[in-house]
């Protein structure tokens, strides 16, 4: 288990288990952001495991900075059952990798949340309730106040081309939940991408004028700007997308050759469409869900010379945005170039190249994420125009004893709400 003298993690993975998603219903390419009131969020997975398992999940309220809720029983926030089941279970079928599909949908019939804030979904084994499998994090919201944001070029000079801001105001002149406590009670968390590993915390207001609190974060609270994302196109094992070199038919799983992916660290911007970092399951043949194969997929950087003191992963929705030594590429001296081979379910997938300091090599606690974090510029440069969105969430300390969040607003570069 988890200790909580550590905020819970980003994600956790069990070997066993594959290509887990979490999404609002119906959009498999969003982050996990929904209203409290309305909102339906949908969790699958695939589980290599030999023997079918009675797996289960349960659910837990946390603070703003993701420490489990002190003052808070899960039967607090959650109306009807505080555990799950998975009402969708499946064999794959027609596939060469045998593996046991999991979904569900929550809040459902038997369950809803009455509270607002970050959550942890746990998936555990109902033979074995102590071990955790699966564990994800999602919000809800509620609109108590309004947020108005923009994302900016930075305003520091030296950022300005590399790095973006997000100016922001909530507004609580109109709502039934007066702010009393700008300073202390109210705090604010800025992501990109939403991106946890890389979240800006504790922006202090730069001055509150009536019901108007303002913020303009500079410096160390802006982001780097990064890239449009990297694709690869895994739906067919019989024709190669654009991006593949080549397929071949092997025992267990398909390989698939992905091209030379080049660096991009000095190249000009080049803005192109993609999904925000994230990954949708799909093929050219069968259904979707069960008749998706898993392929090895073989992943290669070009590069003159090892990167002294830094590692580097493959990241987004494809790493569980996350740094698990399981997608960091390797040199190979032979062939001078950075590779990797991932274990991916068919379908389309966003991913960039990230570096981190080679010390941190499996150090993906809070802590060590704040102390070595990714770097993107090293491999895919970084632009103060490139297409990123952002989330703005608004915590407030509610007198009920809980990080209650009373605004959200996804904002885009150039595209104001």
């Amino acid at each position: 288990m988890w200790s909580q003298e550590l905020s819970f993690p980003i994600s956790f993975t069990a070997d066993e288990i594959n290509t887990v998603q979490l999404h609002p219903f119906g959009v498999s390419t969003a982050a996990p952001f929904v209203p409290l009131n309305g909102g339906e969020l949908e969790l699958a997975f695939d589980d290599f495991a030999a023997n079918q398992r009675r797996l289960e999940m349960r659910w837990k309220h946390c603070t703003f900075d993701w420490f489990i809720s002190p003052d808070l029983d899960p039967s607090d926030c959650i109306n009807g059952f505080t555990t799950g089941t998975f009402d969708n279970i499946e064999a794959s079928f027609n596939t060469k990798a045998s593996y046991i599909h999991y979904r569900a949908r929550f809040p459902n019939d038997l369950m809803s949340f009455a509270m607002s804030g970050n959550y942890i979904v746990e998936v555990y084994d109902a033979d074995n309730p102590s071990v955790v499998i699966v564990q994800r994090r999602f919000t809800l919201y509620e609109n108590e106040v309004e947020i108005e944001a923009r994302v900016l070029e930075s305003s520091v000079m030296r950022d300005k081309r590399t790095h973006q801001e997000i100016d922001f105001t909530i507004k609580h002149g109109e709502s039934t939940y007066p702010l009393y406590d700008a300073y202390d009670a109210l705090q604010t968390v800025l992501l990109q991408n939403g991106r946890w590993e890389s979240a800006v915390v504790g922006i202090e207001p730069q001055f509150v004028r009536g019901s108007d609190i303002i913020f303009n974060p500079v410096g160390e609270e802006s982001f780097s700007g990064g890239n449009s994302w990297r694709f690869v196109d895994l739906k067919s094992t019989q024709f190669a997308a654009l991006g593949i070199q080549r397929i071949e038919e092997g025992g267990a799983f398909w390989q698939v050759y992905l091209e030379k992916d080049e660096p991009r660290t000095y190249a000009f911007h080049q803005a192109r469409q993609d999904i925000d970092g994230h990954f949708t399951i799909a093929n050219d043949r069968q259904e979707n869900t069960t008749g998706s194969d898993y392929v090895q997929t073989h992943f290669s950087l070009a590069a003159y010379e090892p990167m002294a003191g830094k590692d580097i992963y493959v990241f987004g929705g494809i790493s569980d945005w996350n740094f698990n030594p399981a997608y960091r590429l390797i040199w190979n001296k032979i062939t001078r170039q950075y590779e990797t081979v991932l274990l991916l379910k068919q379908g389309y997938y966003n991913y960039i190249y990230l570096t981190r300091d080679a010390k941190s090599l499996g150090k993906i606690d809070p802590i060590s994420l704040a102390e070595f974090p990714g770097n993107v510029a090293d491999i895919e440069g970084s632009h103060a125009r490139a297409d990123n969105v952002y989330q703005v969430l608004a915590y407030y300390w509610d007198i009920s004893g809980y990080d209650r969040v009373i605004g959200y607003q996804p904002v885009r570069f150039g595209i104001n709400p």
